[in-house]
């Protein structure tokens, strides 16, 4: 095994924030040890190796070996996941062994917790739901700095939040998402867990139509990625499907025919689909596509309305306004979206 304690204690000692004068307070050694330590000029005592290890939260091989120890460890995660994805139980064994030997590696203990969590909700399982509550709580407390945002705090809370309402702590659950609820992150399972509650006030259901809006913006922004990034491999039949989908699901959601938000961005998604159209050398269709996208922005236009307020499955009134980059007119969305598509020759077609 390759030593590299010098560079790991640095590491370790920086990832925490403490100098060097600190690390030595908390040791009970001097400045001096601990930068002979760092500097690869002595070695401190197995003691004092053992008690080094304990403040950091690791273990002695991963301190004196870190590569060795953290290719041993992912490939201990890996073996976890894979138990997951093939649903074998004889996974919790090999689980709780890991963490026998490695009780405070982050990976290990949120693979853990992940699978106790899957199997639990799946079997109901209180036990081991509350043993993946567990095993979230203590990897919260040791969250890496450069964790992948995909397995850090506010994933590991919301899965915490979410085994707590399954095991009927449901005023707790709900209470941590509130306060961590950062960006809006958790707007969704909040409504969605607070109706499964019980709960039939507008509060619930004002809340239910904010995440519900979010989605919407998300669905609507990710079927333009699609559509362009289709566009861009020339793949014309994937881009009508996205374009028309996205149209249809807009029509779909709206609750009257007065102008409203979903004009301008139907607009928009008109004449991406008629650009896949011209490009198929059907410019007929095209040409009806472009004629189509024109009426609904001078229809936005002459009675311009931004509010959110404007789903057909809410009865409510609720206080929010959309955005886009495209364009603050039905008009000015047409043009962005033919300066995003830049073919000049569409563009003289569009006659616009």
């Amino acid at each position: 095994m390759d030593i590299r304690l010098a560079e790991n204690l640095k590491r370790m000692r920086k990832e925490r924030s403490l100098t060097q004068e600190a690390l030595a307070d908390a040791l009970g050694v001097t400045a001096g040890a601990v930068y002979k330590w760092e500097a690869g000029l002595s070695s401190p005592e197995l003691e004092m190796l053992v008690r080094i290890a304990d403040l950091f939260d690791t273990s002695v091989d991963n301190l004196l070996g870190y590569e060795m120890a953290e290719n041993r460890k992912r490939s201990i995660t890996d073996q976890i996941y894979g138990y997951i994805v093939s649903k074998d139980r004889a996974g919790l064994e090999f689980a709780e062994k890991a963490l026998t030997k490695y009780p405070n590696d982050f990976n290990v203990l949120v693979a853990s917790a992940k699978m106790y969590l899957t199997f639990g909700m799946e079997e109901r399982n209180n036990g081991w739901m509350r043993r993946a509550i567990e095993l979230f709580e203590k990897a919260l407390g040791i969250v890496p700095h450069d964790i992948n945002p995909k397995y850090g705090k506010l994933a590991i809370i919301g899965d915490i939040a979410l085994l707590n309402f399954l095991v009927n702590d449901r005023d707790k659950a709900l209470d941590m998402m509130k306060k961590n609820n950062e960006a809006g992150v958790f707007n969704s399972k909040i409504g969605w867990l607070t109706a499964l509650k019980g709960e039939t006030d507008d509060a619930c259901l004002n809340q239910l139509a904010i995440a519900f809006w979010d989605s919407i913006a998300d669905i609507n922004n990710t079927s333009m990625g699609l559509l362009y990034y289709y566009c861009n491999r020339h793949d014309w039949e994937r881009a009508k499907t996205v374009a028309r989908w996205s149209i249809d699901n807009l029509v779909s959601l709206r609750k009257n025919d007065e102008p409203c938000f979903f004009d301008k961005t139907s607009a928009a998604f008109l004449i991406s689909e008629s650009y896949a159209y011209f490009m198929t050398g059907d410019k007929a269709h095209a040409g009806e596509l472009i004629d189509e996208a024109k009426r609904l922005a001078e229809y936005f236009d002459a009675a311009p309305d931004d509010n959110a307020d404007i789903i057909k499955l809410f009865d409510i009134s609720y206080e929010t306004s959309t955005f886009t980059m495209l364009g603050r007119t039905g008009n000015e969305t047409i043009h962005t979206v033919l300066d995003l598509i830049g073919d000049k020759k569409f563009t003289a077609f569009a006659k616009i």
